[in-house]
């Protein structure tokens, strides 16, 4: 029977909007967890994985909303978008 090691990494990506229109400004997206203390463009970091054996396997939205920071109702905000990508590789692959 195969066994499985498992990795996670977070993708996420900021979003703001200043004026009273619905448009939003996004970062681009970025990956952490790849490497130690660093952060990757999502390219990249797929590519790194990829090249490591790992396989993509499954994706957990967790979606953060902080609307109307400086008043109550407020049509500005910030959003921070994430996910947490699940990877899996044979056991004994490094």
């Amino acid at each position: 029977m195969a066994q499985w090691q498992y990795k996670t990494v977070v993708i996420n990506r900021t979003g703001t909007h200043e004026d009273f229109s619905y448009r939003w400004t996004y970062s681009p997206w970025e990956m952490t967890g790849v490497r130690q203390a660093s952060v990757l463009s999502l390219d990249a970091g797929l590519e790194e994985m990829g090249r490591e054996g790992w396989e993509l396997v499954g994706v957990l939205p967790t979606d953060i909303w902080v609307e109307g920071t400086r008043t109550a109702n407020a049509s500005h905000g910030e959003r921070a978008i994430s996910y947490t990508l699940l990877f899996k590789r044979p056991l004994g692959v490094s």
